[in-house]
């Protein structure tokens, strides 16, 4: 069994000693202290020892010394601690020197501290060590296992580890699904490139872990891996104590129990996400249940109609909402509103978020902030679109779903902005489009628009309805449409001129302009599909 030299440095009456020399060697590992007593005691060597001398079997050979700290190290000792007394009253600048070259720890012990002070304390907690790999883990087994987790015992966990490893402990949840929030330390979350190391190796690693305050400390971080992935940490630190091998076994029998029951809670939230997204499928479609049982089905995905919720929709591009990007989705989301409630839809997410005590204002801006932190963290560009502020009951919350819907569809088909976030209040005459009843009234409009202008597009080059789009684009500027078109001034005037030819309609009469602006919009209405999951 070894330890390190930085441990034993914090041992018996190596307390009291100093390392004068070659510090960079303070990790090198012991196993044995023993005590220089001939000159050719280097060849009696086996590697990893502390050696203990007064240098008084080399005090009368120069070249001995010169050559004394070349040879631990090529033998594999670990350190040399020298005690100067009346033969030797300082330790010779060759063999400090020989230590920096060769990073070889060299340490001055105190003439009042004895070689005894020394060697039991230090060759005790050697096998101490041994003592505890194989009785204390055991017993360490035996107690982990008989730990049955639950919310509550996570804390019991705790305490456990706190008593077997002698250091501070946390626990940390990665997924929504696991709440550890209550017994979690102050740690800033985990950078991305730690859950990557973490992941790829998956066993108890040394990181560097920040408090909340800005403040670092050194944690021994061991993951908690289900499928491959990091769905949480355990961690361990101890500003004054090091870990030892113990440690590290016993937190890596920790993340296996606990990766049993994140298995077991991953199931059970796998079943509860199938029945919350029937629930948003029948409460956005009202076909299933009545307004009552939807009511008291509400309440259990913590969905109260009594009060106001802002509904919004976001979509993606891709398939995201697997159980791992969807527990993601969910922490970033509790972290901006903990009251918000999720459901998932084919590739859309819905989301209600509580406008209770608040501003609209202070909830788009929350929501604003979720797009911008998915795309972030998941690498994806979403779109969402967003409802009036519900009424407090069902039927509110459905109309503001529907809202939302809208907003995200019509703006993913039609040119309206470049924003990702778009609500309901902001699609303008589109929203008059979608309410009307009687579609051919809408079709004949927009034949006799701009009709003609598509067909005319069909057989020349004139592009005249990407001309009209412009020439409204840029409010009717015509050095800034010319510009954007790639035309001279005369050609933009030419083609609006055929546009009036071909509809009757001018753009210096402001009720005729309007009928081109209506029936421009009307064509990518029509022209344009979009989703309604």
């Amino acid at each position: 069994m070894t330890i390190t030299l930085k441990e034993a440095m914090k041992i018996g009456g190596l307390r009291e000693c100093r390392i004068i020399a070659g510090y960079q060697g303070i990790e090198n590992k012991l196993n044995y202290v023993t005590i220089m007593e001939v000159p050719d005691i280097v060849k009696w060597l086996k590697g990893n020892e502390l050696l203990l001398t007064s240098l008084y079997p080399i005090k009368d050979d120069k070249e001995a010394q010169r050559n004394l700290i070349r040879e631990l190290h090529e033998r594999g000792t670990s350190a040399l601690a020298i005690k100067p007394n009346r033969f030797t009253e300082y330790i010779p600048y060759t063999i400090l020197e020989a230590a920096e070259k060769y990073c070889f720890p060299v340490i001055e012990i105190p003439e009042r501290i004895s070689y005894l002070d020394i060697l039991s304390p230090v060759m005790n907690s050697i096998f101490d060590r041994k003592v505890v790999l194989q009785e204390d883990i055991e017993e360490a087994y035996r107690l982990l296992n008989e730990v049955s987790l639950n919310e509550s015992s996570i804390n019991h966990l705790i305490h456990i580890l706190t008593h077997l490893t002698k250091h501070n402990i946390a626990i940390e949840s990665l997924v929504s699904f696991v709440n550890v929030a209550a017994f979690s330390s102050s740690f800033q979350p985990l950078h991305t490139q730690q859950v990557e190391e973490l992941e790829l190796v998956q066993r108890p690693i040394r990181l560097q872990r920040k408090h909340t305050d800005g403040k670092s400390t050194s944690c021994i971080t061991s993951p908690i891996i289900v499928d491959g992935k990091v769905y949480g940490v355990i961690s361990s630190w101890d500003e004054e104590n090091e870990h030892i091998e113990a440690d590290l076994a016993i937190l890596e029998r920790a993340s296996s129990v606990l990766a049993l029951e994140f298995m077991r809670k991953k199931v059970r939230y796998e079943i509860e996400i199938k029945y919350k997204s029937d629930f948003f499928r029948s409460l956005l479609k009202e076909d299933i249940l009545s307004a009552n049982e939807m009511k008291e089905n509400a309440k259990i995905y913590n969905i109260h109609p009594d009060h106001r919720y802002i509904c919004c929709a976001v979509y993606v591009e891709r398939e995201l909402f697997l159980t791992d990007q969807l527990t993601k989705i969910e922490l970033i989301i509790k972290q901006i509103e903990t009251d918000a409630v999720v459901g998932v839809m084919n590739q859309m997410l819905y989301i209600l978020f509580p406008s209770i005590d608040k501003e609209e204002s202070d909830v788009l801006l929350q929501i604003r902030r979720l797009i911008r932190e998915l795309q972030a963290s998941l690498k994806i560009i979403p779109a969402a679109g967003i409802g009036r502020i519900a009424e407090a009951d069902v039927t509110g919350i459905q109309e503001s779903f529907r809202q939302a819907e809208l907003a995200i569809s019509i703006s993913r088909s039609l040119p309206l902005k470049e924003n990702a976030v778009v609500h309901y209040d902001e699609l303008g005459v589109y929203r008059l489009f979608v309410h009307m009843d009687k579609k051919e009234e809408m079709v004949r409009f927009h034949q006799e628009t701009v009709g003609n202008l598509i067909e005319y597009d069909k057989n020349h080059n004139l592009e005249l309805m990407r001309t009209v789009e412009a020439y409204f684009l840029h409010n009717e500027s015509l050095a800034a449409t010319s510009e954007s078109l790639y035309i001279h001034v005369n050609t933009l005037k030419y083609r609006l001129q055929k546009v009036k030819t071909l509809t009757g309609l001018s753009f210096q009469h402001s009720e005729e302009k309007m009928m081109i602006q209506l029936g421009m919009k009307i064509h990518y209405f029509l022209t344009n599909s979009y989703l309604t999951p």
